[in-house]
């Protein structure tokens, strides 16, 4: 199964979980270190692009390790991602926006 093949039936079994044609499953809670210095470094490459990136998450995601797993931790690893992603992006801005203003 493809990235985008996954993608989809997330989105199908998303859609159905908040239809309520299908039951959500337990949530389960990790604690998600920001101190990956190779996500790190991919998510400043994705920012430093001068045109626009469509699709972040297929230059974050780990092929081999996403490959191997089953579809509910395909979900996990996925949304694990896209948070890790936006808190990154978030921290990265900010310290741009903090260095440019300062005197």
């Amino acid at each position: 199964m493809n990235k985008s093949d996954a993608l989809k039936t997330i989105a199908l079994k998303a859609k159905r979980r908040l239809v309520g044609k299908q039951q959500p499953a337990p949530p389960k809670i990790k604690v998600i270190s920001n101190e990956d210095e190779e996500f790190r470094s991919r998510v400043e490459f994705l920012l430093s692009q001068e045109t626009l990136v469509t699709n972040p998450v297929h230059y974050l995601i780990d092929e081999k390790i996403f490959a191997k797993m089953d579809d509910a931790q395909r979900e996990r690893y996925l949304l694990a991602t896209l948070d890790k992603y936006n808190a990154l992006r978030k921290q990265i801005e900010k310290s741009q926006n903090e260095t440019r203003f300062c005197i």
